[in-house]
């Protein structure tokens, strides 16, 4: 069996959570395997769960700092990392701008989709825009500047979030001029430029497909979607079945623009004319591919396979099944967690337990 090291950064998130999960699936429970994963992740601050459910860990500075790529191509040589995950939305650039260079430098291939292909889908509007000039189903949106007639046009409630924003940070569902004039000055005090969408209604009318493409853009080698039952903003039920018109408009989707890797793709029904809507695209694998990984799709495997052993992967059946989301907890000793984070060590070591009383 051989060993793939795999760097996962940013393990404090979902995202990166949700790619440990599945490679750890992968060497417990998969069948005739051929690789195993060992992991190495990264995160900023040494209060990241996702550290201590990895194999080894290192904190590295924030991604936009100058001596970020310079701690990714050491921690790579030292460690002979094979392959990175960028678990995070903000690194996503940094990595796609500097792969050449930390390839160059090292053995580790990159999971990034192109520039192009994050610029557009970091960016709500140029998301909009894609969408529109490829008359592919979009939600009609605007900027501010543009807000009078697309009031007139769509009404009240609204949906105003910003464009370069990510998960629901700053998302909000405005009644009014009132609410929406200071949603609009709340995003723009930030720094961000706000978007102004037609409000779907029905939260139960809502999917996510995961989608992930081979190295070269040529094919698609896996397709799942999966219905979001919402709490709060956050899929805390899901049904992963055959929803072949959600797929088939990700599908289209994925291939117009370009992407390769891993594709997320969040959609809606808009309940007036019964149509799909596309929310957004991410150029990413989503926290919910742990689940897409148990139904028989492990995406970060796939990806692994495809981009360093040119294996060409077709996976078209899954399970379905129902996912009852539930919180859970991790702990360590304190004492052993306050000497880590004291120590100087660049590369360490300490694993979490989990109580198995649920």
């Amino acid at each position: 069996m051989k060993q793939v090291n795999v760097l996962i950064t940013s393990v404090g998130g979902i995202v990166g959570q949700g790619i440990i999960k599945s490679l750890k699936y992968n060497n417990k429970y998969s069948k005739n395997k051929t690789y195993h994963y060992n992991i190495h992740g990264t995160d900023i601050i040494h209060d990241s769960s996702g550290l201590y459910r990895s194999d080894r860990f290192s904190i590295i500075t924030k991604p936009e700092n100058e001596q970020f790529i310079e701690s990714i191509v050491n921690l790579c040589i030292n460690n002979n990392i094979d392959i990175i995950f960028p678990g995070s939305d903000i690194e996503l650039p940094v990595f796609s701008k500097n792969k050449k260079i930390i390839e160059d430098k090292t053995s580790a291939k990159i999971i990034t989709n192109i520039p192009k292909v994050i610029e557009v889908c970091r960016d709500k509007y140029k998301t909009f825009e894609f969408l529109k000039n490829n008359n592919l189903n979009y939600i009609p949106s605007c900027l501010a500047k543009d807000s009078d007639d697309f009031i007139k046009e769509n009404r009240f409630p609204l949906i105003v979030k910003p464009c370069e924003g990510f998960g629901s940070k700053f998302f909000n569902i405005v009644k009014n001029n009132t609410d929406l004039n200071y949603a609009i000055s709340t995003i723009q005090n930030y720094g961000w430029t706000p978007i102004i969408q037609k409000y779907l209604k029905n939260d139960n009318k809502e999917f996510t497909t995961g989608i992930t493409i081979d190295k070269y853009g040529k094919y698609i080698m896996s397709s799942i979607v999966i219905k979001k039952i919402l709490k709060h903003g956050q899929t805390y039920k899901a049904i992963i079945d055959n929803y072949p018109d959600i797929k088939d408009i990700s599908e289209i989707t994925a291939k117009k623009i370009g992407g390769i890797g891993a594709i997320n793709i969040q959609l809606r029904i808009d309940e007036d004319d019964n149509e799909v809507k596309i929310i957004e695209i991410n150029p990413r694998f989503s926290a919910t591919c742990p689940m897409r990984t148990v139904a028989g799709i492990n995406e970060p495997d796939i990806v692994i396979r495809n981009t360093l052993f040119d294996e060409e992967i077709k996976i078209t059946n899954y399970k379905s099944l129902i996912c009852l989301r539930y919180w859970n907890e991790t702990y360590l000793e304190l004492e052993k967690f306050n000497e880590i984070k004291l120590s100087k060590e660049k590369i360490q070591k300490m694993n979490s337990f989990i109580i198995d009383y649920f």
